[in-house]
């Protein structure tokens, strides 16, 4: 059952890039055939207020396709991505499992054990990009200003 909602999921995705590519295409070049077809206009008008009607109206046919095709190539790069998930989860999880094997099968006390599954767990629910190294300790002075601002305890690498 898994894997027919993932086979929906990859098709129901793929074609939500495809037709936004393909409808912002077709903005596009309808925006550029309507910028062409209103600067021929006012090229060819016969007196000077039809050629500033036409041509207002070129540019704003044109800007209002732009918006339009930007609207859609947006849509196609979330769909993209949504994409690239898609395919990265495997990759993250096989990730996940090889540090769950190295963890079992090193010779770490209970509590670096515990330390480094505490680690890996926060780096699996946190946002991407979040994690950056270890939590700070429980009793670090974290939010008392303590350490960083003169404080006679010091970073024992910095020694």
């Amino acid at each position: 059952m898994g894997g027919v909602r993932l086979d929906l999921y990859h098709r129901i995705a793929t074609d939500q890039a495809e037709e936004s590519f393909r409808n912002a295409q077709i903005a596009m070049a309808s925006g550029f055939v309507l910028l062409v077809g209103f600067t021929v206009a006012a090229v060819f008008a016969g007196n000077p207020t039809a050629s500033i009607v036409a041509g207002a109206l070129g540019v704003t046919s044109a800007g209002l396709a732009g918006y339009v095709s930007r609207t859609f190539v947006r849509s196609q790069e979330s769909a993209a991505g949504h994409l690239r998930a898609y395919f990265d989860q495997p990759l993250e999880f096989s990730r996940y499992l090889a540090a769950e094997r190295l963890i079992a099968d090193a010779e770490l006390t209970s509590e670096q054990r515990a330390e480094i599954l505490a680690s890996l767990v926060r780096a699996m629910v946190a946002p991407e990009g979040s994690v950056s190294g270890p939590a700070p300790a429980a009793d670090s002075g974290a939010g008392s200003g303590a350490g960083a601002n003169g404080d006679a305890r010091q970073d024992p690498s910095s020694q």
